[in-house]
């Protein structure tokens, strides 16, 4: 079918109730229906798993060069802000296709697998230690005090940010994050773009940096090149410092922990398991937590040829937004898919983490991140509840579902 206007009232806004508080009310009344269209967001829903796994897999007719909005995209009051600053804007490596996408995806690869994951877990076994150690009056907030400063630390290391930067470097994250969500109102997108020019010139004194004196961090990797790649140019170490990297290492590693620790909390069973095997537990509890709560609401896609997919018609050009989170609950792949079952034998096929050749480079550090996390707060604090009267609420963002708090006591 060819969708038409009376299906534009099949709408999905997820700044605003009741899609804010649960996604799940639209994903599960999308799936039984063709692909529709969401006036409010400028692109064509794509909500079941068989549809995203034919566009994750087949890259030539679904390109990504839409994957994430370009900040220059914005009205021109925000444009001129930006100008202003001498902020560059290059594609970023999930916005590219092949054959640019290989090169920064091998660099980005280099920076954030292998050895230098097993180099981070002391670091990362220390930070959740203090943090912990900081707790008082028996009472916590996993989301202020513990995913986010610990979060904080391991991605600016990753990165190359030094750690007394970190608050200030959050506050230009997060206008990143306004620049990319076009809901955003547009007086706070020109603030933000306000802050971009002194983020460009706070990067670009790191770059310079590390190309007379390259350490083991990623902006040395993006400078100086890795894994028989050269590096690439500097406007290409900002667009992937200030977004793949410092955004999406952020946000949706944040929102990993506390789903997990959340659905622990709310399972007793799931919560007895973890304190007593947390070697095995863990990472299963992790995959089935990805799965119901992707941390990530999804990436963009544009089709270079009139397609069909789902039983609807895409023209060339059309812009879809691929779903993950309502892929993940797909009954047809994953039975019972409200439920939590840590044992479930694929939980793996998850899309938390996308698939295929934009697949997140950062999955084996954002697990690893997970599993000390969890780790070290149920062995330091196994007598560990929800807040009385506890309602998960959670943030206004166009990309990323996260809570905006999670109380907790012992």
């Amino acid at each position: 079918m060819v969708l038409g206007d009376s299906d534009t009232a099949f709408d999905f806004n997820p700044m605003v109730a009741p899609h804010r508080q649960d996604p799940h009310l639209f994903y599960r009344a999308a799936r039984e229906r063709p692909i529709a269209f969401s006036p409010s967001i400028g692109a064509y829903m794509v909500s079941r798993y068989a549809d995203i796994r034919t566009v994750l897999d087949e890259p030539d007719t679904f390109s990504s060069a839409a994957a994430v909005p370009l900040i220059y995209d914005n009205p021109p009051e925000v444009v001129a802000e930006l100008k202003a600053g001498n902020v560059p804007e290059t594609t970023a490596v999930v916005n590219e296709d092949e054959p640019g996408h290989r090169q920064m995806r091998a660099l980005f690869d280099a920076a954030v697998r292998g050895a230098r994951v097993r180099a981070l877990l002391p670091l990362m076994n220390q930070r959740a230690a203090d943090l912990i150690d900081g707790f008082t009056d028996g009472a916590a907030d996993l989301v202020s005090e513990y995913a986010i400063p610990y979060v904080q630390t391991i991605i600016s290391a990753v990165i190359g940010f030094p750690p007394e930067d970190t608050e200030q470097i959050q506050v230009w994250t997060d206008d990143v994050t306004t620049l990319w969500n076009p809901l955003a109102p547009l007086d706070d997108r020109i603030a933000s773009a306000r802050r971009m020019g002194d983020y460009t010139r706070y990067l670009q004194n790191l770059i310079d940096d590390r190309k007379a004196h390259p350490r083991d961090d990623m902006i040395s990797v993006l400078v100086h090149g890795a894994n028989g790649f050269p590096g690439v140019s500097d406007d290409y170490v900002h667009n992937i410092v200030r977004g793949a990297a410092r955004v999406a290492g952020f946000d949706t590693t944040r929102d990993a922990i506390t789903a997990t620790v959340l659905v622990a909390l709310q399972n007793p069973t799931v919560r007895a398991g973890i304190i007593a095997e947390p070697v095995r537990m863990i990472p299963k509890v992790t995959e089935e937590a990805l799965r119901r709560d992707a941390p990530h609401r999804g990436l963009f896609r544009v089709t270079t040829r009139a397609v069909e997919l789902g039983g609807t018609v895409l023209a060339q050009g059309s812009l879809v937004l691929l779903l993950f989170g309502s892929a993940n609950r797909d009954e047809t792949v994953f039975p019972d898919a409200d439920a939590v079952d840590p044992s479930r034998p694929n939980a793996h096929d998850h899309l938390a983490f996308g698939r295929g050749l934009h697949a997140c480079p950062g999955a084996p550090l954002a697990r690893a991140e997970i599993r000390v996390a969890l780790q070290t707060l149920f062995d330091r604090l196994p007598g560990l509840y929800l807040a009385e009267g506890y309602t998960p609420a959670y943030i206004a963002s166009y990309f990323f579902r996260g809570l905006e708090s999670l109380p907790v006591r012992w």
